[in-house]
Parts: structure tokens; sequence; C-alpha cells
């Protein structure tokens, strides 16, 4: 390798440009799938690197310039040792070929590609990069190119890769957010990109009256699919941090723009099954943001304005769109299932997340996607675990007790959302046990509800044949147990007095030990340590007992004798167990 740029070195001091761009080509053909140079003296790679820049200085053909940009490509790639390529010099020189400065010269489309795609790698691989182009006005000029997309000259390629520069500069520029969004419009030149140069022959396909279900619109190109992936991404870094009152504070008309092309963004597919779930997918990640609710809206028009047709709706309104995003989870479920659970947040946890501020944001969609994910129960799935069988339930609920921690957090949401925040709700539909995490962390373990800001019109429907059983579910497994005899049975009071104090003589071992860390429910419906519990209670005693010695004139030891004796008490209580054959229960302190 070294003896290949020594030789490009050659050419590059004779000045001949015939030589340079054999050499250069030599070296671009080998090095295509090359992304470090740990081999590459830094000396020699410094004077590799001048030698190029010098070279795009000096304005040589179309040609030279575009495989000097194809070998600082490569060279960009490698994290660390780019010298003068991540200099102010180096940057501000690919800037002036991509066109993103005042002074830009006037240069062929594929130069300004390969300078971007160097821009690119630079900013991706080099905070100084990232901080030199976050000090300039570069994002305008991006902007700016934005607005001139309608010119035949600015290629697919450009668009694509002006709006991952974006995405780049948004994600490791925090401070760019802002700027984009009120500074230089962002929101809406973004919205229209999609609309435009995206799904132009979707709206150019559909009347003003009517839209078909996703199979009648028209299949998005790989070029437009890729271009939607670039700009989503950049909008959700545009917008993930903003206020909802930032937000809201846009045009309606952008904002009407904006949930139609969610909306059709969703119902599309490409040419391939792969490229449709990676636009679908960071369309629905950019739905993890809190849109405004007329975006949700727009996303469930009603048949008269302009969802006729759809193939699914739910009181007035056209679900396609929850359709699709249900499929696609389900889709990502049984991935996972089928890869052993390899990548599940990643996987998971945006579509469920979108699915939850969905759920929020607009109550028709929650109700439908109740009906969906939480239909009424009947008697055959009342014998069942929750965790058992195929339905999305029953996949989500196998995900409750998932080591995952963020997996099971926000499907535990998910399903808590669908059922208004109602712990007697959730437990019917998932069994104490699968729900215990969430309601701990929530502090609901003694029952009770979360948010109540839901609507009251909406019963909780049960089918005739559950309603025959409802009472004998196991609230803990969440299903009909069988009947079992009583282990009991038969014993005499002596036997069971000695099986007792046998096993709280082994709860007491291996609490010692520090096998198991008893706990207790408290006031506030969260899970503390049995020891914290009883020294909170003895606080209380003794408080109560104060107060009431000192209304009566008692003396202290008074009361130490009647905290004495209602702890005694107390131990006594708690040495005595009942057995059962499914679970050992501690009297209460």
């Amino acid at each position: 390798m070294e003896a290949l740029i020594l030789s490009t070195a050659s050419a590059f001091e004779s000045g001949n440009e015939t030589d340079i761009c054999n050499k250069l080509q030599e070296f671009n053909k080998e090095n295509a799938q090359t992304f470090g140079f740990p081999e590459l003296g830094t000396e020699t790679k410094k004077k590799f690197m001048s030698d190029l820049l010098h070279t795009l200085e000096t304005r040589p053909s179309d040609e030279c310039h575009i495989l000097c940009l194809e070998a600082l490509r490569i060279l960009s790639r490698e994290k660390h040792r780019m010298h003068q390529l991540k200099e102010k010099d180096g940057v501000h020189l690919l800037l002036k070929l991509a066109r993103l400065s005042d002074d830009a010269p006037e240069v062929g489309n594929q130069i300004i590609i390969e300078a971007q795609k160097c821009l690119c790698n630079l900013v991706f691989n080099s905070e100084d990069a990232q901080r030199i182009c976050s000090e300039s006005n570069y994002v305008a000029h991006i902007m700016n190119r934005v607005k001139l997309y309608s010119e035949p000259n600015i290629t697919y390629d450009i668009k694509f890769f002006d709006m991952r520069l974006l995405f780049l500069l948004t994600a490791l520029c925090p401070e760019l957010r802002e700027k984009v969004r009120k500074d230089l419009n962002g929101i809406p030149l973004l919205v229209q990109v999609l609309e435009t140069d995206t799904l132009a022959s979707v709206f150019k396909s559909q009347c003003a009256a009517s839209v078909g279900a996703s199979e009648d619109l028209e299949t998005l190109t790989d070029d437009q699919a890729n271009l939607a992936c670039e700009v989503l991404k950049a909008l959700f870094n545009t917008i993930i941090h903003a206020n909802l009152s930032d937000l809201e504070g846009v045009e309606n008309k952008v904002l009407e723009g904006s949930g139609r092309v969610l909306k059709y963004l969703l119902l599309t597919v490409a040419g391939t099954d792969t490229k449709t779930e990676e636009y679908h997918n960071q369309t629905i990640n950019l739905l993890t943001c809190h849109l405004p609710q007329q975006i949700i809206s727009e996303m469930i028009p009603e048949p008269d304005g302009g969802a006729v047709g759809g193939a699914a709706i739910y009181n007035g309104r056209n679900m396609d769109t929850m359709v699709v995003i249900l499929n696609f989870l389900e889709k990502r479920l049984d991935r996972a299932a089928a890869n052993k659970q390899r990548r599940l947040a990643e996987q998971l946890s945006p579509v469920i997340s979108a699915l939850c501020v969905l759920s929020r944001t607009e109550p028709i969609i929650r109700r439908f996607l109740k009906e969906q994910v939480l239909p009424p129960l009947d008697a055959k799935e009342a014998a069942s675990l929750p965790e058992e069988g195929n339905t999305l339930r029953n996949k989500l609920v196998r995900l409750m007790t998932n080591p995952s921690t963020d997996v099971k957090e926000v499907v535990a949401d998910f399903l808590f959302i669908l059922c208004k925040e109602s712990v007697t709700r959730l437990v019917k539909y998932t069994g104490y046990g699968n729900a215990a995490g969430m309601l701990a962390r929530r502090g609901l373990l003694a029952g009770g509800q979360g948010n109540t800001d839901y609507s009251s019109d909406e019963g909780d429907s049960d089918t005739e044949d559950y309603l025959e059983v409802r009472n004998k579910v196991n609230p803990v497994t969440g299903r009909v147990e069988e009947e079992r005899r009583n282990p009991m049975e038969g014993m005499t009071e002596e036997q069971k007095e000695f099986h007792a104090a046998e096993l709280a003589e082994m709860i007491d071992r291996i609490t010692r030990e520090g096998v198991i860390k008893p706990m207790s429910v408290s006031p506030d419906g969260k899970l503390v340590p049995m020891d914290e519990y009883i020294a909170a209670t003895r606080n209380q005693w003794r408080q109560a007992l104060e107060e009431e010695s000192e209304e009566d004139d008692d003396d202290d030891s008074d009361v130490n004798d009647k905290i004495n004796v209602k702890e005694t008490g107390n131990r006594a209580r708690v040495k005595r167990c009942v057995c059962s054959s499914d679970d050992v229960w501690m009297c209460d302190v």
C-alpha cells in the first residue's frame, strides 16, 4: 500500500494529470472496501492528503476532481489520523466543491456528490469537522438548496446526501436543531421535500376526493424511499426536543400536510419488503415524538375527507395507518422470537413507544388499539395463561417479564394505557404476576389507577361465557385454576403447627443468609424492605403511644412497656403461616 502511495506522490510531483488519474484509479479500485490504513505511515498519509487537496485547489479536469475526491472519501472512513482533511481549510474546500458556501465554483453534479460523501464521513468521524460546520453557516446553505429542489439539475443523489449531512449535523451538533427549526424554517421545508420529492407521484395520482387502501397507491422507487428515510431522520432530530407549543405554532396548513404525508408514507410500499420496512420504520420513529393532535388526526381521516375505500373504518375514521403499524409490530415480534430476542429493545421499543404516544394523543386511536390488542376475553382464553398463545396480547404479555428493562417497561406501559391505566383492568388481561413489576415501579401494588385523564364513555365489556368463569380466575396467574386437594387435609392441629413453625424457620434462615429479602407494600403502593417497614411502624406506634401517654400523664416506662408488648405479639403472628398447595403467605406485620 505504501509503495502505491509513494508512486502516486511521484505522479503528483510531475504534474502530469494523466499519470495522476491512472495512479488514483489504481488506489481507488484497490481500496474500494477499505476502512482503515493502520499500515500506512503518518508522514506518508499526510503527504498524500496534502497532494490531493492541492490538486483539487488547482482546478483540474472533472475526471481528476472526481478521482481525488474518491480517494479523500476512502481516507475519510478512518476515524483517526485524518490530519489536514479535518482542518478548517480542508473542510471549507470540500464545502465549496459541494456548493455549500458563498464562494462555491460551478462544478458538475458528480463532483458535488463526491464532496458531499467526504463531508458525511468527516462529520461522522471528526469532532473538529462537526465544530467547524456548526460554527459556520453551512446548515443554512443546505436549507437554501432545499428551496431549489424543484429545479431539474438537482438530482436525487444530491438531495439524498444533503439530507444525510443535515441528519448527521443535527444528530451530532444539538445546538443546530433549534436553529434549523426556528431560524431556517426547517419543518415546512422538510415536509415539502417528503411531499414533492418522495410522494409526488402518490399525491398526483390521488384526487382530492378519495384515497384507497395501501395496495391502490403507487409504489415508491428506491430513490424516493431512500430520500424519505434521510428526510425523516433529519426531521426527527429537528423536533425531538421541541416543545409542543413550538410545533403548534407552525402554520395549520403545514400541520395538515404533515399528517397527510405520514399517512401516505405508511400506506405506500417500495419495490422490496426490506425497503418498505426501512422507511416505515423511520416514519414510526417520528411518531414517537409528541406531535400536535392535528397531525395525528390527519392520519386517521373521516371517510368523506379522503378515506373512502379504506380497509379499516372505525367509528367513522379510517384506521388503515394504525393497522399498518400493528402489522409492523407483530412482524417485529415474530422476528424477535425467531432470533431468540437479539436486539429486542432496538427492534420493538420505537414502535411500541409510538403506539403509546398515539394512544395518549387521540382517544379514538386508543379505543381502536384496545379492541385489536385486548379484545373482550372468553372462557377459552380465561382457561390459559395470558402469556400462552399466538395472539398479539399473548406475545406482548410474554415480554412483560423480559430480561430487557427497556422492553418490559415500554410493553407494560402500552398495555396499561390501553386499559385506561386501571390496575384492575390490566390485571384481568395480564395477570398480577406479569404486571407486578410495572405496578411496583408506579407505586400501584395496592391497586388503584394511574393517570385518570381518560374519557368515561367507554365501558369494559366481557363476553357472556367469560362472565360465568370470572370469579374463578386466579388474579395472580390470570387464568382459571383447577381445584386442588388441600395438602393439610387430614392433618391434626399439632401437625399443622409443626409444619408452620418449620416453614417459618426455613424462611428466617434464607432471609438471614441473603437468599431472599422480605418486602412489604407501603401505604403509597411501593415495595419497601420489611425491616424498614417494621421500623417505620414501630415509630408510628411510639408516636401514637407517646401522644396517648401525654394525655394520660403516663411516664416513658409505660410507653416502652406498651411498645414491647405490641412487638412481642406482632412477632408471634409473623411466626404463624398458612400453607396451601400454591403459595406461602406470611401474615401482616
